[in-house]
């Protein structure tokens, strides 16, 4: 299945930028209740080792957080955030499209805010929680394709 890329327009010290990012809306559920299913927007980062998503949406989805086993995400230049991991499900589908993904990993929710020059993005799709489950081709800037592994 295949995701554009979006159009990020932000204004950093009020001057304009326009950039376009390798971001899309995937949804995520409790494992517990597979009926619900919020959808919010991650920025794909083949970098990133772990899936980090906003606190909010796992508690929406009925997660006590920080019950969760606690750890560190470290980030460019040795700065981290703490984490708690749960193991959530993840359901990647297109309208357009009968083809759909749907699995069960861990992901990292954060109580640290994403930065403001990114005020839609709500997770990060890492290593786990979502590389290790689909193949991904970038081909900037008119699409992300995104396939199950193994298929």
């Amino acid at each position: 299945m295949d995701f554009p890329y979006i159009k990020v327009i932000d204004f950093p010290k009020h001057q304009k930028r326009e950039r376009i990012l390798p971001w899309i809306r995937f949804g995520i559920f409790n494992p517990k209740d597979r009926s619900d299913i919020l959808y919010p927007i991650g920025l794909i980062d083949s970098g990133s080792d772990v899936t980090i998503i906003d606190h909010e949406l796992g508690e929406r989805l009925g997660f006590d957080i920080k019950e969760g086993k606690r750890g560190k995400v470290y980030g460019v230049g040795g700065g981290f955030i703490n984490v708690y991991f749960h193991k959530i499900g993840f359901f990647l589908h297109q309208r357009s499209n009968k083809e759909s993904v749907v699995y069960e990993d861990f992901s990292a929710f954060t109580y640290e805010r994403f930065p403001l020059t990114m005020p839609q993005q709500t997770a990060i799709l890492g290593t786990i929680g979502f590389f290790r489950h689909v193949d991904v081709t970038l081909k900037y800037p008119e699409s992300i394709s995104i396939k199950a592994k193994g298929f």
